[in-house]
């Protein structure tokens, strides 16, 4: 992998060096749908995942993600590379490049993603994980998040525009990893990960067959998205 690498960018009046992440993989999906699991498995093969958000009965092992990162997620979104978030984006890959080896990094407003592979000028792994919108609705209502800042919809259909963008990702359904499909390890295998399946507890279930209505559009994008992980696993 490529040393770090610094960039000027103008901001304003004053210059900023972006940093580069040495080695990153990112793991992107809508809450709720397995991300954290799927950091379980990304750990089982190496990755290091720096956090400062403990576990909790939700999450038993923990979420993997830095407040600061999450935080600044919807800032990009709304604010995009502004001087503040510019300084708090180098704080991020500081941090993951601290770590030793290949760092990961997990994101929930998916179109985020973008930044970080502006920054590593495409040079990035990435898993996109995705979980039926029923069940995943239900399961955010169960932990008592009635709205996100994107919808189901809006924030998985950035999955297939990433996926088409970053080379070397896969996208896995959480209903997939929940089976402990062999197909799994070679989905992960694609982007040099030799992950253990044995870290999946059904016990980590919350939702199963929601009767939740969903919309037209939400249903055609959950069938790309199955298309999408169909081609992942081959």
């Amino acid at each position: 992998m490529a040393e770090a690498k610094k960039e000027l960018t103008e901001i304003g009046q004053e210059e900023i060096k972006l940093l580069v992440p040495k080695d990153l993989v990112v793991v992107a999906g809508h809450p709720r749908s397995g991300t954290s699991l799927t950091c379980q498995l990304l750990e089982s093969a190496g990755v290091k995942f720096p956090s400062d958000i403990g576990p909790d009965r939700y999450n038993k092992k923990g979420y993997y993600e830095l407040s600061f990162a999450k935080e600044l997620e919807k800032k990009l979104i709304e604010e995009a590379m502004t001087l503040e978030n510019t300084k708090a984006l180098n704080r991020v890959v500081e941090t993951l490049n601290q770590v030793g080896g290949t760092s990961g990094l997990k994101i929930v407003i998916i179109p985020a993603i973008f930044f970080y592979r502006h920054i590593t000028r495409g040079d990035m792994r990435a898993v996109f994980v995705f979980r039926h919108p029923a069940d995943a609705k239900a399961s955010m209502l169960r932990r008592g998040i009635s709205q996100f800042r994107l919808s189901w919809f809006e924030n998985n259909n950035a999955i297939i525009a990433a996926h088409e963008n970053i080379p070397r990702s896969i996208v896995i359904s959480y209903e997939t990893l929940m089976e402990k499909k062999p197909c799994i390890k070679k989905a992960f295998k694609k982007i040099g990960f030799d992950v253990d399946l044995n870290v999946i507890k059904k016990t980590y279930r919350t939702q199963k067959n929601s009767q939740m209505v969903l919309t037209e559009d939400e249903i055609r994008l959950y069938k790309k998205l199955k298309e999408l992980e169909k081609k992942s696993c081959k």
